[in-house]
């Protein structure tokens, strides 16, 4: 699972590039708000199909909602992108979202001794870090960092759940947002930023009881259909995100510049 919602402001005016020799898509930068005491999230946006057209309308300073995108990594420049997607555009009254769905499996054990995966501050907190990896198809992965931070008065205590109950290959599900620290280097008086998703909850994949048969579920209550079915939202039907890696194009995640390794040694994520 890869799915984004998230507001963001036009960073600069949306602009045509080819993504295949016959396929476009609109790129632009977008900022994301930023979180508490964070600085704001700048990130690439790339819209296809129906979206698209109505993405190329807009100008810098947009502020829109994007549904249903897909977050990916590039290791080489270590940024983040958003694909696809819904664009809906906002106003400032529009409540901020920020929330990053993704599921797959742990690339590591945390080593309590490590304080670059784990450590606790003179302050009370508790900071744990994992990576997870997540598939794009084709025997293909993207890696994602992300961090859990809590204090022992909280009542979840996401980093202690980490660093108990996650190792390599355990199977993940987390929800967490796109934050982003900034800074100057000592050194060379350069701005720096680096963009990590924090976690809110997670999900641990259920454990296998031994057995291969599927446990029957039976339905506990009977819905009986209306005789009168009522047209919804003036007859408007659902639209679909437009997908650029459908199976004419062999499947998985559309290419990104940079090495990308293959998806840990392990079997299919099963959620």
């Amino acid at each position: 699972m890869n799915h984004v919602c998230v507001c963001a402001e036009l960073n600069e005016t949306p602009r045509e590039v080819y993504t295949s020799a016959t396929s476009t898509a609109m790129r632009c930068m977008v900022l994301l708000p930023p979180v508490g005491n964070k600085a704001p999230t700048p990130i690439q946006l790339n819209v296809y199909g129906k979206s698209a057209e109505r993405f190329a309308r807009l100008n810098k300073k947009a502020q829109v909602i994007v549904y249903g995108a897909k977050l990916r990594y590039d290791l080489e420049s270590r940024t983040h992108s958003l694909h696809g997607g819904i664009i809906h555009v906002v106003n400032d009254e529009f409540p901020i979202i920020n929330d990053v769905i993704l599921a797959g499996r742990c690339v590591k054990d945390i080593d309590r001794e490590d304080a670059r995966a784990f450590k606790t501050t003179a302050s009370g907190l508790m900071i744990c870090n994992q990576t997870l990896s997540v598939s794009t198809g084709r025997n293909q992965a993207d890696l994602f960092n992300f961090y859990a931070i809590n204090t022992h008065e909280d009542k979840l205590n996401n980093a202690e759940l980490l660093v108990n109950f996650t190792r390599k290959g355990v199977g993940l599900t987390i929800k967490g947002r796109l934050v982003t620290d900034a800074w100057t280097d000592q050194a060379t008086n350069e701005k720096r930023i680096q963009t990590k998703i924090q976690l809110v909850s997670m999900t641990l994949a259920p454990k296998g009881n031994g057995n291969d048969q599927p446990k029957e579920i039976k339905a506990q209550t009977t819905v009986s259909a209306p005789d009168n079915v009522s047209t919804l939202w003036g007859g408007r039907t659902l639209e679909e995100s437009p997908d650029p890696w459908n199976q004419a194009s062999g499947g998985g995640l559309p290419e990104l510049p940079g090495q990308y390794g293959s998806a840990p040694d392990l079997e299919e994520i099963p959620f």
